[in-house]
């Protein structure tokens, strides 16, 4: 980080913007250098480091102004950004600190802190993930929370890009984006309330939270090992790491 400070700050002179994402902007860069490395040191082959779409983040200078978010963009010219009603209502907790902002295009994204008393676990509560349930417990309770609707938003995301039928590339690209986009949303959304309730028990019942290691299952799913079309297509786009990322 230093060491490309020195290299590059210079640089950046010429550049008619504020102090405080020059800075950011080398944080970001030592960042993606450091994700290379590691990526190298793991013996997987990598590309230059690169920007694919602008965008902007910066912890320095920011304030929250009641409904406003005011970012610099001048010497005493800052630029208010209204924010909506779920982050104002968010925001309104004493115990937040928002850290820094990114920006892009099309959206604006708030990193925030909250100082929590941590819970010593009296007992632990088990996850076993499956393709069309989950399973939490230990030996004095188990709940199935039943997650068939999400093969369901999978399999009617797949018949809606298949009744696409223009030969025009780039309008295949945006209605293929459209509907990703859509079956994400929706995904997520079903899993945060499984994981929503998971959290609360076991915050209630103060134990601790132990998942099974799925790491290294796509193997067992690829073209060549005897499998059908249709499922291997469906535990490929099994979604078992974003139950663990919520939690």
């Amino acid at each position: 980080m230093k060491k490309l400070s020195l290299l590059s700050y210079q640089k950046l002179a010429k550049y008619n913007i504020m102090s405080y994402y020059k800075l950011n902007a080398i944080s970001q860069a030592a960042g993606r250098l450091q994700q290379r490395k590691q990526s190298v040191k793991r013996g997987i082959k990598t590309k230059s480091p690169f920007v694919q779409k602008p965008f902007l983040v910066n912890c320095y200078g920011f304030k929250i102004n009641g409904c406003l978010l005011s970012i610099p963009y001048k010497p005493r010219q800052p630029v208010h950004i209204l924010l909506n009603e779920h982050t104002q209502k968010t925001l309104s907790d004493p115990a937040l600190k928002v850290n820094s902002f990114s920006m892009s295009q099309n959206s604006l994204g708030l990193c925030i802190s909250k100082q929590v008393e941590s819970i010593k676990p009296e007992n632990v509560v088990g996850i076993d993930m499956n393709l069309r349930n989950v399973t939490v417990g230990n030996n004095d309770k188990v709940v199935f929370f039943k997650t068939n609707k999400l093969l369901s938003i999978k399999e009617n995301t797949i018949r809606a890009r298949a009744g696409f039928k223009r030969s025009d590339h780039k309008m295949k690209r945006r209605f293929f984006q459209k509907f990703n986009q859509r079956m994400q949303h929706r995904t997520k959304k079903f899993i945060h309330k499984i994981s929503m309730q998971i959290v609360e028990k076991a915050k209630q019942n103060k134990s601790a939270i132990v998942f099974e290691n799925l790491k290294g299952i796509r193997k067992l799913y690829r073209k060549g090992n005897g499998q059908g079309n249709k499922y291997r297509r469906r535990l490929n786009g099994w979604q078992y790491y974003e139950l663990q990322h919520q939690v």
